[in-house]
Order: structure tokens, then C-alpha cells, then sequence
């Protein structure tokens, strides 16, 4: 049996970063204390955020 969480994760998106953006994505994880899958779904969040608030 698989491990109960909160929040299952239903799908998995997957992209190619180059070397800058690997090392930008990992500096502003760590300054967040976090890591980049859930710095990706922080930003998902700011950027729906923002896209409401300006329509």
C-alpha cells in the first residue's frame, strides 16, 4: 500500500532547463528553503494570482 498524504500528486510535468536556469532554479529553492517542484507550484500559484488581479 502506497503512503497516505495530504495532497496527492496526479500528474508529473516534465521540461528541459539549461545549465543558468538549473542553477537559478536550485539558488532561489534553497534561499526558499524548499525544493523545485514545490518552488514551480509556489509560482504556478503567484503567477494565477497575478493574471486575476490584472484581468
Amino acid at each position: 500500500m502506497g503512503k497516505t498524504v495530504r495532497n496527492p500528486k496526479k500528474f508529473i510535468v516534465s521540461c528541459r532547463v539549461n545549465d543558468n536556469e538549473m542553477e537559478a532554479l536550485s539558488k532561489l529553492a534553497n534561499e526558499a528553503g524548499t525544493n523545485i517542484s514545490d518552488l514551480l507550484r509556489q509560482s504556478i500559484l503567484l503567477l494565477e494570482q497575478d493574471l486575476r488581479a490584472s484581468a
